[in-house]
């Protein structure tokens, strides 16, 4: 069995389910503060133009995270469920 590795939430498409693997530790509590851990399952709903902040889906909430931050949070494309 192939292991994907992990890639930056901002690389992701809209319509991706994934993973996500690890957070920077700078932004860990404004992240978990909106819901967002490691290992939870999350779907990309938008990415905004112009740099705009990546829209996902977190269970029944979407949240809002700054193209900079999802650069830094780790997802696994492999594994969505």
């Amino acid at each position: 069995m192939d292991a994907s590795p992990p890639i930056p939430l901002s690389r992701l498409p809209v319509g991706a389910r994934s993973r996500v693997v690890a957070v920077p530790l700078d932004d860990a509590d404004r992240l978990a503060a909106e819901g967002l851990h490691r290992g939870d399952a999350l779907e990309v709903e938008a990415m905004l133009p112009l740099g705009g902040p990546v829209v996902v889906r977190l269970g029944r909430a979407r949240v809002a995270i700054a193209r900079k931050v999802a650069a830094g949070i780790l997802v696994d494309p492999g594994r969505s469920a």
